[in-house]
């Protein structure tokens, strides 16, 4: 019974395909050469447009309730909106998957003093697309599969397109984050099939030996 139950789970581990690249076919990383860092008071301003306050560390506490050190990354969408930037919010060492398979993004824009969020999502990444709606690049849901959800500007935030975008029509976009923890994080993830298939080699040699 142990070999059995043992080549089930090898059989199904097998079937599991590699996790997908965020990046897609024809995908850059990094944010746009044209985009300027933030300093610590736009920073600061950011994170409490979204009743987020970092403490002496630096660390911001996610939906999950972990804490967690968020990023802000500068992003430059042109026109009427401009330089905007993207807070990236990962899961913590206890909940790595707090927002699905990717973090939770907020896109957005400067409001006064303050900052106003355009466009948000959670378990992908952001694709900003060479296109434009209104002077401003269309950006992609970047994750699974080979078909993007297309957002495009409306004059006062990015809304659905209501159609998709193929791996091969990302080509020249830029795919944020990229920072070398986010990938940590996804290959983490995308490791976790490969650890459980190790295990199960383990179980069904120890069961081969044992009969």
């Amino acid at each position: 019974m142990r070999l059995t139950l043992a080549s089930v789970v090898l059989f199904a581990l097998a079937a599991c395909g590699p996790a997908a690249d965020p990046g897609g076919a024809g995908a850059q990383t990094g944010s746009p050469a044209q985009a300027a860092a933030l300093g610590d008071g736009e920073r600061a301003a950011l994170l409490a447009s979204q009743n987020l306050r970092a403490d002496a560390g630096g660390l911001v506490e996610n939906e999950c309730g972990e804490k967690v050190t968020p990023q802000v990354r500068p992003v430059e969408l042109g026109g009427a909106v401009g330089s905007a930037a993207l807070l990236v919010m990962e899961g913590g060492p206890n909940t790595a998957a707090c927002y699905g398979d990717g973090p939770g993004l907020t896109l957005l824009r400067r409001d006064g003093a303050s900052w106003r969020a355009i466009y948000s999502s959670r378990g992908g990444y952001l694709a900003v697309l060479a296109s434009q709606t209104s002077g401003v690049r269309d950006i992609a849901f970047a994750g699974p599969g080979f078909e993007h959800p297309l957002w495009v500007w409306n004059g006062s935030e990015y809304a659905p397109a209501n159609r998709s975008i193929s791996d091969a029509q990302m080509a020249g976009a830029t795919t944020l984050p990229d920072s070398a923890s986010s990938r940590a994080r996804s290959s983490k993830r995308a490791d976790a099939p490969v650890r459980l298939l190790k295990a199960a080699t383990m179980t069904l040699v120890s069961s081969t030996r044992r009969i």
